[in-house]
C-alpha cells in the first residue's frame, strides 16, 4: 500500500469516528460543495435510518416542520430532501433514535 493510500485510510477512519452516525462519503460531498459554493447549502437527499419501533410519521413531521425538508417514509428510514449544511446534518444526527444517516449531496441550484 502506498503512503498516500495509508494517509487516506487513516483520514477516513478518523472522519468516521468524529462523524458518528453520518456516512463519511455523504459528509465529504457536503463539505466539498460548502467550500466550492459558500453562499448556499448543498442540496442533499438523506436516508435517515431509525431504530425499530420509532414513529416514522412523527419523525417525518419533525423534519418538515423544523427543517422544511420534503420527505417520504420507507421501512425503517425517512428519506428527506432539501438544502442542508454539514452542521445541520450533525444536529439531525443527534436524535437518539437515529442509527445512521446516508445519502448524497449535489450543488444547490440558485
Amino acid at each position: 500500500m502506498s503512503e498516500a493510500e495509508t494517509l487516506y485510510d487513516g483520514f477516513v477512519s478518523e472522519m468516521a469516528q468524529r462523524l458518528g452516525k453520518i456516512d463519511v462519503k455523504l459528509a465529504m460531498s457536503v463539505m466539498y460543495f460548502e467550500r466550492k459554493f459558500p453562499d448556499i447549502s448543498p442540496s442533499v437527499i438523506l436516508e435517515i435510518h431509525y431504530k425499530d419501533k420509532t414513529d416514522l410519521e412523527r419523525k417525518r413531521f419533525e423534519l418538515r416542520s423544523k427543517r422544511g425538508l420534503q420527505s417520504s417514509i420507507g421501512v425503517h428510514e425517512v428519506v428527506a430532501k432539501g438544502n442542508l449544511s454539514l452542521k445541520e446534518i450533525q444536529e439531525i444526527s443527534a436524535d437518539p433514535n437515529i442509527e445512521k444517516i446516508t445519502g448524497s449531496a449535489t450543488c444547490a441550484s440558485y
